[in-house]
């Protein structure tokens, strides 16, 4: 049953993660149909673990980015497995591919979702990795669906911008801006960018977000931009995200991220230098000042990370 789900439901507040052994700590988020539904030795089964082994070694892969499969075999299309594996653009190479690897058995790391035929995953270390039963599957969902399913991860700083309301205009003109980018690259889905602001509040300072917005490959434009705008209200909604300085919400279909005066290093792309403040003409008011540069990625080579603090 599809509509049975077991969720692992986290919230900002009270997540749960487990410790590396550099003391990284990690979250995740899962959702699956009900466990059971298949044995161990059944086709589906043979052509689960066929599907899992390269998903789950994404460097062996053009583009491990984005890896999508589905395992035939012989069997009727039921018993057919299909599947997506992608690391986030700003995630680190090396913590996505560990973070990959780890669901390399379809049991090890959901023992509430034994057996389960639909099953699928999201790491803050940057990773989602999606199987199912059936052909080639759609994996995309509605944002509504997505919303739904509770399978998210939203991670935020606890420090509070000091301009609240200056930093919430500037950081949804940048991310809405960066939804419709990042929908309208059907390369990559994805896009960069940052935007600047006067900051009232204290000694006035310039300051400047950066943000990134990225969909999985297989979302049609619509469902890219509804996604990640859905993932912009949240931040509006949560009131533990609102004012924050830096905030993610990872879905299993896209990813939104922002972060204040520190940009997002994505290795091999060079991205726009930071905004600037405008300069007022003499004599009159000085006007709300908005700069704005975006960037749309058309060649990734490799992903690397700015990691952020998250508030637990």
């Amino acid at each position: 049953m599809d509509s049975a789900r077991l969720l692992l439901l986290i919230a900002v507040a009270s997540l749960g993660g487990a410790a590396a052994a550099d003391d990284h700590l990690v979250f995740s988020n899962y959702t699956c149909s009900a466990p059971g539904n298949y044995t161990s030795n059944s086709p589906y089964a043979r052509n689960l673990a066929r599907l899992l082994a390269p998903l789950s070694r994404p460097a062996a892969v053009d583009n491990w980015l984005f890896h999508q499969i589905t395992v035939y075999g012989t069997t009727t299309p039921d018993d057919q497995a299909s599947g997506l594996a992608m690391c986030f653009a700003d995630s680190a190479p090396d913590r996505c591919r560990t973070c990959l690897a780890t669901v390399s058995s379809a049991h090890a790391l959901f023992p509430a979702c034994d057996h389960s035929r639909n099953v699928s995953f999201i790491s803050s270390d940057g990773c989602v990795i999606r199987y199912a039963a059936g052909g080639v599957t759609p994996f995309f969902v509605s944002s509504a669906a997505d919303d739904a399913s509770g399978a998210r991860l939203v991670l935020r700083s606890r420090t509070q911008a000091a301009d609240a309301a200056a930093m919430r205009d500037a950081r949804r003109v940048l991310l809405s801006r960066l939804a419709e980018s990042a929908a309208g690259d059907d390369d990559r889905r994805f896009a960069a960018g940052n935007q600047g602001y006067m900051d009232a509040a204290g000694r006035g300072t310039w300051q400047v977000i950066y943000g990134m917005a990225q969909c999985t490959r297989d979302l049609p434009p619509a469902e890219c931009s509804g996604c990640l705008l859905d993932h912009l209200g949240v931040m509006y909604r949560d009131a533990s995200v609102t004012n924050s300085t830096e905030a993610s919400v990872m879905g299993l279909t896209c990813y939104l991220t922002y972060q204040m005066n520190k940009p997002i290093h994505i290795a091999g792309v060079a991205l726009p230098p930071a905004a600037q403040p405008s300069e007022t003409p003499t004599g009159s008011a000085p006007p709300p000042p908005v700069v704005k540069t975006t960037v749309l990625i058309a060649a990734l080579a490799a992903a690397a990370v700015t990691l952020f603090s998250v508030g637990v």
